[in-house]
């Protein structure tokens, strides 16, 4: 049984552009559930005040970070790969060496929540 709301990579990618605008759709942050793992898509760094430049120099705009503890209060993550744009992320592989455009996609991801 599918439970992934998304029904094509496009609305995917629409609602993830690098801007925070919920009355048009758009949106900095996704958390989900993939395999049995939390982990939380996030615009800009989590944990730092200025966004990481990559290794080629590019700014990071993405990143992907795992949940690794929490309690009722506080949630612990832990950074598992950064992405300067959408075509970067889409390709990463740092969730179970899955391309993410399959783990965002794939019927059992279940999206917890956006902000």
């Amino acid at each position: 049984m599918r439970v992934n709301e998304y029904s094509t990579l496009e609305e995917f990618t629409k609602e993830y552009i690098g801007i925070w605008n919920p009355s048009e759709g758009h949106w900095f942050g996704l958390d989900f559930n993939y395999n049995g793992a939390v982990y939380r898509l996030n615009t800009g760094s989590m944990y730092q005040q200025t966004n990481t430049i990559l290794p080629d120099g590019r700014k990071a705009l993405f990143g992907i970070y795992q949940l690794y503890n929490s309690t009722n209060t506080d949630y612990n993550y832990e950074l598992l790969g950064e992405y300067a744009d959408i075509n970067d992320l889409l390709s990463s592989t740092v969730i179970d060496n899955r391309v993410f455009s399959e783990v965002i996609m794939d019927d059992s991801t279940e999206i917890l929540g956006k902000d």
